[in-house]
């Protein structure tokens, strides 16, 4: 099971981001946003993230969308680097979009290189497996009672 840990300041620096980059970011859709990596004691914080999100293309002018002109909604994947130190907001919270999942992967292992990573099933299988020991556990505690 991945670690999914709420961070709604994070998502909305990446909305934010989103909004800044040429995407609705107040419509998006974010997916599986969860913890993927962490530097102690806990400043520096990578998530991976799927988004659906709308691209909105400028005008002329570079200020306000057109209407006719958008393409519709994307599917993303994304990263997202957070270092909670920084007051400046370019460098507290950077994100990358990514067409496919292998891309957001190979920029996941160069962010994280030197940080503990989160990866998924490295405690999920043995806690399930423990869950199920206590569950067999407790029906064949209920049969035998059944029989004395």
């Amino acid at each position: 099971m991945p670690l999914t840990v709420s961070n709604r300041s994070t998502e909305k620096d990446v909305r934010d981001w989103l909004d800044n980059n040429g995407f609705a970011g107040k419509t998006a859709k974010l997916n599986e946003f969860e913890l993927h990596a962490i530097q102690r004691p806990g400043w520096i914080q990578v998530f991976k993230f799927c988004v659906r999100v709308k691209c909105l293309p400028l005008s002329n002018q570079g200020n306000e969308p057109e209407a006719d002109d958008r393409p519709g909604w994307l599917e993303m994947f994304g990263v997202v680097l957070d270092d909670e130190r920084e007051r400046d907001s370019h460098l507290k919270t950077q994100v990358w979009l990514f067409e496919d999942d292998a891309e957001r992967e190979k920029k996941l292992n160069l962010v994280s290189a030197d940080l503990l990573t989160c990866q998924q099933g490295q405690n999920g299988g043995l806690v399930a497996t423990a869950l199920f020991t206590l569950i067999v556990l407790s029906i064949t505690v209920v049969v035998l009672s059944w029989f004395q």
